[in-house]
């Protein structure tokens, strides 16, 4: 088994060129022999420069791993990986890497180095990730789950094959509206000795909500195996009819008696705009908001209902958001969004529409503004989001000069959803100082009952307090060369 090993992570550089790589890593065993802890990278060609090679162009990178067991290193790797040619400078390639390492049972530390070798002037880029193998003889034990790009009949053993197939990893757990399928592989090991040798056993595989944890039943299947050393599971799940949200696929294994012996989790956010639509014209279908809410039986679900409506609920409502989620009764949470919904309808809108356009923006909220274990809704930015609404102009910054990541938004009219007020022309800066993760705080915006901070710029610089101690001074010395001000004034 491992734990926390599986990860992913979008590199950044800090630079105003900026890299673009997917990391992923698994743990598979060799029953008899050692674990192994594979690597997986997925490179953007157009984020590195490139060279004129003969007629075509290449991007080079130099990728440096290091393993350490109690601060000692244990595996050292370290090699250039070369694009595809491509022709048209515009167009360079997207092309993966794959490593295996041999590992005992034990506590590591991997640490990834990237450097591009046709830009002296990048700053490397260093990824630190601590994880655990630990696979037993005498238990049933999984590797990770390896969600894929594609996967094909391999004509000859490569470092992409397993069980007789390639398998191009899918290093994103994002899926757009251009994915229609989730294809996996995934083994399961010493079901011979625990279930017994020869003995029938059920591969289930399914998809259900990763909030409430509802299995979908339209999306998975089942496959009947002998028990044996190492089982293999290599399928796919259509997912193009598969609504915005945040979701789990599911793998269990269960023997003869319909029992689960061994259960796997692989979380992934999905948005799917289409599918959106469609389920909101099918609200249409209930006759009343109480119809709806009414049918609903899940306190988790429920309890969500009730908490996606913070960013609009005024500060009376607020109050019961929190008192109602707390105590988790689901009729008074079923009565509380009830009231809430055919109190903003009253008697000139629909309230059963009103809820299901609303919902429809917390779906992809909770898809693009997830921070951690904190729903989308409850971020900064999904609170904005949800408050006034999608801005008008989003500008996105991961690579300004000596900057964290930032985000500046522009609304050129806004409709505060909490207490009906309007706005023109507003603006908000959302800074992410942890770049392990995507957690944006709201460091300024102009809007009236928002954090106003004329001094926001410092909020964004690294490192650079030059010029702070002058209360009168709102932009650190030596920004000339930065973009925020630029992108403030004309949001782009």
């Amino acid at each position: 088994m491992l734990y926390g090993v599986l990860f992913l992570v979008f590199l950044r550089a800090s630079f105003c060129a900026q890299i673009i790589t997917y990391f992923n890593t698994g743990a598979f065993n060799v029953p008899g022999k050692q674990p192994f802890l594979e690597t997986y990278l997925t490179l953007i060609g157009n984020s590195f420069a490139y060279k004129t090679v003969g007629t075509h162009y290449q991007n080079s990178v130099n990728i440096s791993l290091l393993i350490y067991k109690d601060s000692a290193i244990v595996k050292a790797n370290k090699y250039n990986l070369i694009s595809p040619p491509f022709t048209d400078s515009l167009k360079a390639s997207t092309f993966i890497d794959n490593q295996r390492y041999p590992l005992d049972n034990g506590t590591y530390e991997l640490e990834l180095t990237l450097r591009d070798n046709y830009d002296a002037k990048q700053k490397p880029v260093v990824l630190k990730q601590k994880f655990v193998i630990a696979f037993h003889e005498n238990l049933i034990e999984s590797s990770s789950i390896e969600v894929l790009e594609s996967f094909k009949k391999a004509p000859t053993i490569t470092p992409v094959t397993k069980s007789g197939y390639d398998l191009i990893p899918y290093n994103v757990n994002y899926f757009p509206e251009s994915q229609n399928e989730l294809s996996f592989y995934f083994e399961t090991y010493n079901t011979d000795t625990v279930l017994g040798k020869n003995k029938p056993f059920i591969y289930y595989y399914y998809i259900e909500g990763s909030d409430n944890l509802v299995k979908l039943n339209s999306y998975g299947s089942f496959k009947k195996q002998t028990t044996a050393k190492v089982n293999p599971l290599l399928s796919k799940i259509d997912i193009s009819k598969l609504g915005s949200g945040n979701y789990n696929l599911v793998i269990e294994v269960k023997d003869e008696q319909n029992t689960i012996q061994h259960q796997k989790k692989y979380f992934f956010q999905r948005l799917n705009k289409s599918v959106d639509i469609v389920a909101l014209s099918n609200y249409s279908e209930k006759k009343t908001i109480a119809d709806f809410f009414g049918t609903c039986n899940n306190a988790d679900t429920l309890k969500m209902y009730v908490e996606c409506l913070w960013p609009i609920a005024n500060g009376l409502d607020k109050e019961r958001v929190i008192n109602q989620a707390v105590k988790k009764d689901k009729e008074l949470m079923k009565k509380f969004v009830i009231d809430f919904w055919q109190r903003r309808a009253a008697d000139t809108a629909n309230p059963l529409k009103m809820w299901a356009e609303y919902y429809q923006s917390v779906q992809q909220v909770m898809v693009l503004f997830k921070c951690g274990k904190q729903p989308g809704y409850y971020t900064e930015r999904g609170r904005v989001y949800l408050q006034y609404g999608p801005p008008s102009q989003r500008s996105v910054q991961n690579a300004d000069l000596n900057t964290f990541p930032y985000e500046i938004w522009q609304y050129y009219r806004l409709n505060d959803k909490s207490n009906g007020q309007f706005f023109s022309n507003r603006k908000f800066v959302f800074v992410n100082k942890n770049i392990g993760d995507d957690c944006h705080t709201l460091v300024h915006s102009d809007t009236r009952g928002e954090i106003y901070n004329d001094r926001w710029r410092f909020e964004l610089t690294r490192r650079n307090n030059n010029g702070i101690a002058n209360p009168d001074n709102p932009t650190p010395a030596g920004t000339q060369n930065n973009q925020f001000d630029e992108i403030y004034n004309n949001p782009r």
